[in-house]
């Protein structure tokens, strides 16, 4: 007998239906397009980083700061998680960068591949939960608590994969990794495919229920989030700066589409006076978000602005300053977006387009 629960949010898309699929489920083609242009059209692997850099990941990063610096409010009521640990964050960046030579780099470049592995899966829950919430189903339902393990079972199983086939090269040094038997990476594959197994049957004995069309939606949310992994651990074998491209891109888009979503709903009021900048940019129209994108190429290129008058004002040159400098924000990003996406905050909820007065938790 199913549990009663509160009526569904209005709508399941999170942004609308035609933004959602753009920047939640195509997006993850990108990776396919990075794996033609690296193992087809063998394009260097700094080349595929500079446009990925350029064209999302760049953007991504200092979409972060729209949300997070340009409203007085937020960065003031968390100073020590928005401030403090990113300066701390980017001098151990620059102590190993410089200081530790080739074992720093080494740490460096294992750090970014293991957290932004983490980071991108934790995104894809965030969404699949506020798809769960936004459609009125139980958190608690058996359905529910399976798709967290099958995703992350999956994502483990590409990067397990991965460090034992190799290569293990990012940014032209080897991670740090453990030694791997092949028995254990492809023994993943047995609670994989049950977990899939129990929820397909699931899904399909409840698909009368009033959360049934958003079900399937996650699941296949689920099925772009393999394929974005999975090509850029398993496909993409000949450069691990064009797979770690590939699968950034795809994070990059998703992440820009939830922060515009994000502003839209917070600053739906108007502008507010200790956020004007943001909350301008952030009303509806096409003028407002050329303007918005603006700002965010301009500030990722003013980063390399910063990068150039460093070098020139060091003993240091632009490439040793341009790893501290972007090694530093990506990290930092992971950090922060760690402490400012927490759905149990029914004023992040909201925020995100979920309705808390008629969604379980």
């Amino acid at each position: 007998m199913t549990a009663a629960v509160s009526a569904p949010a209005k709508g399941l898309a999170i942004i609308s239906p035609a933004q959602d699929f753009l920047f939640f489920f195509l997006s993850a083609a990108v990776v396919l397009v990075v794996w033609f242009a690296s193992s087809v059209l063998r394009v260097e692997g700094f080349v595929i980083l500079a446009v990925v850099a350029a064209v999302s990941n760049g953007p991504h990063l200092v979409s972060t700061w729209t949300r997070v610096y340009f409203d007085s409010r937020e960065w003031r009521a968390k100073p020590v998680a928005t401030v403090l640990i990113p300066l701390g964050i980017s001098a151990i960046v620059f102590t190993l960068a410089v200081e530790w030579g080739g074992l720093g780099t080494r740490i460096l470049n294992s750090a970014i591949l293991y957290w932004a592995t983490w980071h991108f899966v934790a995104q894809n829950w965030g969404i699949l939960r506020i798809y769960q919430r936004k459609s009125g189903e139980p958190p608690a339902s058996l359905a529910t608590r399976l798709e967290r393990p099958l995703l992350l079972l999956v994502v483990l199983f590409c990067l397990c994969h991965r460090i034992y086939t190799g290569p293990r090269i990012l940014f032209g040094a080897e991670v740090l990794y453990p030694p791997l038997p092949r028995e254990l990476v492809m023994a993943m594959l047995a609670p994989i495919g049950v977990l899939l197994g129990m929820l397909l049957s699931q899904r399909i004995a409840e698909r009368r229920e009033p959360w049934a069309r958003a079900a399937w939606i996650r699941l296949a949310f689920i099925g772009c989030s393999f394929l974005g992994f999975f090509v850029p651990f398993q496909l993409i074998t000949s450069d691990d700066t064009s797979a770690f491209a590939a699968a950034a891109c795809w994070h990059g888009f998703q992440y820009l589409g939830m922060v515009r979503s994000y502003h839209r709903n917070t600053w739906r009021g108007g502008v507010e006076p200790r956020a004007r900048m943001i909350s301008w940019l952030s009303q509806p129209g096409w003028g407002r978000l050329a303007l918005y994108l603006g700002l965010l190429w301009g500030l990722a290129g003013g980063v390399y602005g910063v990068i150039y008058l460093l070098a020139l004002a060091t003993p240091w040159d632009f490439y040793t300053w341009a790893g501290v400098v972007w090694v530093s924000l990506t990290l930092s990003h992971y950090w922060i977006d760690g402490v400012i996406w927490k759905l149990r905050h029914p004023e992040l909820a909201q925020r995100v387009g979920i309705d808390v007065a008629a969604s379980p938790a």
